[in-house]
């Protein structure tokens, strides 16, 4: 339901459904063997039941949040780059954003594809019943420094991936200042605006490919170490 490229909303959910019942099928024979004994009553199914809902989210969670590091690196780039109000829908976002944001947010799910993340996250679900054996909740603390570590990797990958529209903002900025105070003459609102797009495109550009390679070796080292 969460995890990145197996759970994106702009998916139609008869093939989630449909990934998802396969997974089930090719992983179950494997995992057989680690369940527990049929429950003797509701309560006991149950218990069960929520303790691996509740891992299945944890790790979802952490993984969707590093698939929004993607759209706030689009939305600092944009603010950076003068594109701020060029407004559209985002697929993956189901909302409406601006267009860098929707941008980064289909790069980030192209490269997850790509490079196999939709996979280590089967991985990862398969690993899930040797650290978490059926019927044995994971501890609250780990769960929060979990969270807490994912959200914070997160944000720092986003802001890696918008650096170099970042330091091409100050710059920008700094040097319209100056040309403003050294020549009063310039109508720097005329020029600023298509200029800061014009140039911002390219820095972006020439920075992203770094930025995404980053990001994706950020979240393979989140997944294979758990934030360690």
């Amino acid at each position: 339901m969460l995890a990145p490229g197996w759970g994106e909303q702009s998916v139609p959910a008869r093939f989630r459904l449909t990934a998802a019942l396969m997974a089930t099928l090719a992983l179950a024979p494997g995992l057989i063997g680690t369940l527990p004994a049929q429950p003797e009553g509701l309560g006991a199914a149950l218990f069960l039941v929520i303790g691996e809902v509740l891992i299945g989210l944890m790790l979802g969670a952490a993984a969707r949040m590093f698939m929004s590091a993607a759209n706030v690196a689009g939305q600092v780039t944009a603010m950076h780059t003068g594109l701020a109000a060029a407004m559209q829908f985002d697929p993956m976002q189901q909302a409406q954003g601006n267009l860098m944001s929707a941008f980064f947010s289909l790069i980030a799910v192209v490269l997850v594809l790509s490079a196999g993340v939709h996979r280590w996250m089967l991985q990862g679900a398969v690993d899930s019943y040797t650290l978490f054996p059926p019927g044995v909740y994971p501890d609250m603390a780990d769960v929060a420094e979990y969270g807490t570590r994912a959200f914070v990797e997160s944000f720092r990958l986003g802001l890696q991936i918008a650096a170099p529209a970042i330091a091409f903002g100050l710059i920008f900025n700094l040097a319209l200042g100056l040309a403003a105070r050294l020549i009063p003459q310039i109508q720097i609102f005329f020029i600023a605006l298509p200029s800061s797009i014009m140039l911002g495109l390219v820095v972006v550009m020439i920075g992203m490919g770094s930025g995404f390679l980053a990001w994706l070796n950020g979240f393979d080292s989140f997944l294979q170490n758990g934030g360690g």
